[in-house]
């Protein structure tokens, strides 16, 4: 038996809706067309992630589930040929995850062993964010406590008794104001890190979390993940970055993966940073991708999850992109880690 990893604690944030879209080929400002048509109703984005493909820029999304109907009515509209089918879901938050791949591998054995099949995934430097179905959550939940250990309560029983009374509040803390620059926290950069986007069948995510854990035994951290929708019935495509050569971090990854899983690496620079309001109010994520569309960037991987943003763009994109950045958003510093 693995010893259990010990982490902070969890949230569930519930009562909201998922939608996954696949938009035409070649149609490559599609998020930031998506993300215009949310932002103009005051619709907000706790969760939503995006990724470059050769046939365009697949994206996951969760709205509260009351702008459900208008959501599905404007994409109808605006995208007929798109419009995503919208599932009632939850959002599953666990932190702080430190980076470690051991947490995800973690996270994926305890999926195969419940046979929970997740909706998608995004890994931000303050928590691992995976949106399920709601028949499923509590269930998750619950296995939670087979692999980890949480300082704030010992049993599934404890953590339901500490959620009591805040269900509401969870979903209440939206802001009623809108700065002309939404203030962050810090922007942080990394570089020198390798992008590896892995195609892989849903039934090997198994095989996926065996190779976290082996990636973890090797002193390697995964500072960013996001899943993505596949045009293929029963694929998943995955993108996460680790540090090192493009080239080892791709040896090793198709050593550990199943023969028939394709893994794409390039060299890049990622950025994070945390705000206030980012998980609750409405136009932060169609604000950052206008300014990086004016600046000519174009992210590889972009993900919004909670409070968090975070995007992968080409390693001589990492002063255009500060400075689209910095032209919607009160940034205090700049932090550049080895």
């Amino acid at each position: 038996m693995r010893p259990s990893v010990k982490l902070g604690g969890f949230k569930i944030l519930r009562d909201v809706a998922f939608g996954s879209i696949i938009p035409p080929e070649k149609r490559e400002r599609f998020p930031i067309e998506f993300c215009r048509l949310v932002a103009g109703r005051g619709i907000n984005l706790p969760y939503f992630t995006c990724a470059s493909e050769s046939s365009g820029r697949g994206l996951d999304f969760v709205i509260d589930s009351r702008s459900g109907k208008a959501v599905s009515q404007l994409t109808a509209d605006r995208f007929p040929e798109t419009a995503p089918a919208l599932a009632e879901a939850a959002i599953l938050s666990i932190f702080p995850h430190k980076s470690n791949p051991m947490v995800m591998g973690s996270i994926l054995d305890m999926f195969r062993e419940q046979e929970i099949e997740p909706e998608a995934m995004a890994i931000s430097s303050s928590a691992i964010s995976i949106v399920l179905g709601t028949e499923v959550v509590d269930r998750a939940a619950s296995a939670l406590f087979g692999p980890f250990r949480f300082s704030a309560y010992r049993t599934p029983s404890d953590w339901k008794l500490a959620q009591k009374g805040k269900e509401r509040l969870y979903k209440e803390v939206v802001a009623s104001y809108q700065e002309k620059k939404p203030k962050v926290y810090g922007l942080e950069w990394r570089e020198s890190l390798a992008l590896l986007h892995v195609r892989l069948s849903s039934g090997d995510l198994g095989a996926l979390g065996t190779a976290f854990r082996r990636l973890a035994e090797s002193g390697l951290l995964i500072s960013f993940l996001l899943s993505n929708p596949s045009p293929h019935r029963g694929e998943v495509n995955l993108f996460f970055c680790l540090p090192g050569s493009e080239r080892n971090c791709a040896e090793m990854l198709r050593r550990l993966l199943a023969e028939d899983a394709a893994v794409e690496v390039s060299p890049v620079a990622l950025f994070s940073m945390n705000g206030p309001h980012f998980g609750d109010r409405y136009g932060i994520a169609k604000d950052l991708l206008e300014a990086l569309d004016r600046a000519q960037v174009k992210p590889k991987a972009f993900s919004c999850s909670i409070a968090s943003i975070t995007g992968v763009v080409s390693t001589d994109q990492v002063e255009s992109t500060t400075g689209a950045i910095r032209s919607c958003f009160d940034v205090p510093s700049v932090i550049k880690h080895e």
